[in-house]
This record gives structure tokens, sequence and C-alpha cells, in this order.
């Protein structure tokens, strides 16, 4: 049975497997942008998974036999070529089937696709979200945007709530306000990121449980960046809430505990529910 590629839209069977270095994996991973179905984060791919070579160059490539009849993948290629056909209806974008375009815009390796209106494929890469079209003699190819922000997120209620907990993007602020000032003083301080993403990379952490790496690369920063600033955030938060009274009067868990628990287990005054995340030790245990 053809294995066919994994890049949203495509319907290419064959190609090359997923690199099994983690680093590499992943910037294929965000590249090709494709989402898990079940839980709208970053799609993880399976030991048969593949990107087919429409999506690689000719510099992807190392080139060796008689008259370069064999091509090899270069061990650190990444996938960068996604291309969209001219649409007829505006606002919709369709991905290129190898045997939907004309032979004289296809060869082994690259998909390239004649377009006739740039301001029509700009609205349709506008539409996928996060994506420009940056213009090429024969196609138009597609890359990722800059990093990962909360900003990206204010009219998408779904995913801060996927992402944070937090209702929507309101109620992120009214927490990260609630914080205080302090939120610019704290002991450690990336430049790179402002005090509301390094809170959305923390809650992403906590929520998500996402690895380092991912977060890295996803925020534009190294690994060791990722540590500091989940560690200094959760220490910030613990000194910032530590004075709310979080545990209910004896009432009120006597009023909402189920039947079943009044009956067995009638002193229960609270259940504790913990999840075990491990995380990156800075040299610095001070920072």
């Amino acid at each position: 049975m053809p294995q066919y590629c994994s890049v949203p839209g495509c319907r290419n069977s064959g190609g090359h497997k997923f690199p099994e270095e983690k680093e590499l994996q992943l910037k294929w991973r965000v590249i090709i942008k494709r989402r898990d179905t079940t839980t709208k984060g970053l799609w993880k791919p399976g030991k048969h998974d593949v990107v087919c070579a429409a999506h690689f160059k000719d510099a992807d490539y190392r080139v060796s036999g008689l008259l370069g009849s064999r091509k090899r993948l270069l061990p650190d290629a990444v996938p960068s070529l996604f291309l969209f056909r001219e649409s007829s209806t505006p606002r919709s974008s369709k991905y290129s089937r190898r045997d939907d375009v004309d032979s004289s815009v296809v060869n082994n390796v690259q998909l390239e696709v004649e377009v006739g209106n740039e301001a029509e494929v700009k609205q349709e890469c506008d539409d996928l979200g996060g994506i420009e079209p940056m213009h090429q003699e024969m196609g138009v190819q597609c890359t990722i945007l800059g990093r990962f922000s909360i900003e990206n997120l204010v009219n998408d209620p779904k995913r801060i709530q996927y992402y944070t907990s937090f209702r929507d993007y309101d109620h992120f602020m009214l927490f990260f306000n609630c914080l205080g000032p302090a939120v610019n003083e704290l002991n450690y301080q990336c430049l790179s990121l402002t005090p509301k993403d390094q809170l959305f990379m923390c809650l992403m952490k906590l929520r998500q449980n996402k690895e380092g790496l991912e977060l890295s690369f996803l925020f534009e920063v190294s690994e060791s960046t990722v540590s500091k600033i989940v560690i200094t955030w959760i220490n910030f938060m613990y000194f910032q809430l530590k004075e709310i009274n979080i545990w209910p009067s004896r009432d009120i868990v006597t009023d909402y505990m189920p039947d079943d628990f009044k009956y067995k287990f009638a002193t229960t005054r609270v259940i504790l529910d913990a999840t075990e995340t491990p995380i990156q030790k800075p040299s610095n245990v001070d920072v």
C-alpha cells in the first residue's frame, strides 16, 4: 500500500521518511504545518510517514552516478516548497497534485505552479494563518512567519483555551495584569520575548507539557532559555498568588460533595491531583 505525503492537502505517494534526529524532525513537523486532529497540537509522524520530493529543492539533494542518475537527500535538508494552485474561487486554497499539473512545470524533485493573480494567492495564503507568499519566476512557494506569540491569538479563544486553559484573550490579560508591574522586574530577563509571551510559554508548558525543544523552536529561543523562563515564572506566580485562599470552607465542600462521597468519605476536604513535569535544571539554581 503506497504511503502518501504527510503535508496537508498533498496526495503524492512515496517520499522521504522523517529524520530520527529530534531537532531536525521538529523542524520538518513545524514547517509542514500539520495539526493533530485529536489534540489540535503539533502532529507527530509515525515511522512510515513521509514527505514527498515535491517539497524539496534541487539543492537539498546530493547527486551521484552516471549523468546524475542518483539523488540522495542531504542529512540536514528541510522541506521548503509549499505551493498553491490558481483557484477560481476566492479565499480558497488547494494543494497542487502532481497529476493535475501540466508536465512542463513538473520535474522529479520540485513542483512549480503557474499563478496568474498575485493578490488572490496572497489572500489564499493569509487565510491559512501564519503564511506569506514568496514569488518565483514560475511559481509561488510559502514560508512560515515568525515566532509564536499570544498576540497572534487575540481573536482565537479556542486555541487560547487549548494552550493556556483561559477562556479567551481577555481572561489571559486579566490574569497577567493581576500579577502586577513586577512582571517587568523578574530575576531572569529574556529580552527577545515580551513578558506576556513568557507567561504564554510557561502556561503552554504547564497545560500541554510541551518539550523544551518544541517550545524553543516555536518561540525562537534556546532550550536553556525556555527552562529559565519556565522556572522563573513558576516561582514568580507562586510568590504572587500564594496569599490567595484557594481552600473552600467546610460548608461549601459538604454542599457540593457527591452523595457517594458523603457516605464513604465524609471527612474529605480536598482531592489533590498532581502531574510530574520534567524540566531542564539550570546550572545556576538562583536564577
